[in-house]
């Protein structure tokens, strides 16, 4: 069921938008009209149209959502680049937000006042699970995935890999922190959310791991302060 951008975000929540990216069904043009020319430019670097469509229908999604919220045209919304690397908006910093995507799915989510990190990945792509392990996990992590069936061990793989990649979005950090040390505890039945714990992240201890619900073979974990997490709506467009 397709569902409606919703007409605003309080603090304390969480909006999760998803939805799909289907290159056959449409173009990056189909989402042009609402980029302003940087982004419209950028769009042309790609080479592949998949590509281009993946970037100008995020771009697309995230501009009509903070021009609905602010009341903003869509084009005179200032993204810019923090030193990290990591989109925000000028002159409206509360307005926290991050983007993943992968073939065919794309995620963004929006929290007011604090940072917020989204990773998603389709779990049926091609990856050597074992030897990624061997690069980004810690030695419990390592433990938690070799006592999986291998039925389930790339279900796990991705369930750590995008817990990790979310708390890095989330900081800002990205490549500039070994994920090793990053240690993630998952969530159980007495702990709603997954923890992490990194002497290198301030405040690490405060940072929850959240797993949204969406179409398989897609995982979807979003990265957030635990007082941003009194409300969590999962809309797919």
């Amino acid at each position: 069921m397709h569902q409606q951008i919703p007409n605003g975000i309080i603090e304390g929540e969480v909006v999760v938008l998803t939805f799909k990216i289907n290159p056959i069904k449409e173009s990056w043009a189909d989402y042009a009209d609402t980029l302003p020319k940087n982004e419209i430019d950028r769009a042309g670097e790609f080479h592949y149209p998949a590509d281009k469509l993946r970037f100008t229908k995020c771009r697309s999604i995230l501009r009509n959502t903070l021009s609905k919220w602010l009341n903003n045209n869509t084009k005179e919304l200032n993204i810019a680049l923090k030193t990290n690397g990591k989109p925000y908006l000028k002159g409206n910093p509360e307005m926290q937000f991050n983007i993943s995507h992968t073939e065919g799915f794309a995620g963004i989510a929006f929290c007011k006042k604090y940072e917020i990190g989204i990773d998603v990945e389709n779990t049926t792509r091609a990856t050597d699970i074992d030897q990624v392990a061997e690069k980004v996990f810690t030695k419990s992590e390592k433990v938690k995935l070799h006592a999986e069936t291998e039925l389930d061990k790339r279900k796990m793989f991705f369930r750590l890999w995008t817990a990790k990649e979310a708390v890095l979005k989330n900081t800002g950090l990205g490549l500039t922190l070994d994920p090793k040390k990053i240690k993630f505890n998952l969530s159980t039945e007495n702990k709603k959310y997954g923890t992490f714990e990194c002497s290198q992240i301030k405040n690490s201890s405060g940072l929850r791991s959240v797993e949204i619900a969406c179409p398989e073979p897609y995982i979807i974990t979003l990265c957030a302060s635990e007082e941003s997490l009194d409300e969590i709506s999962v809309l797919s467009l």
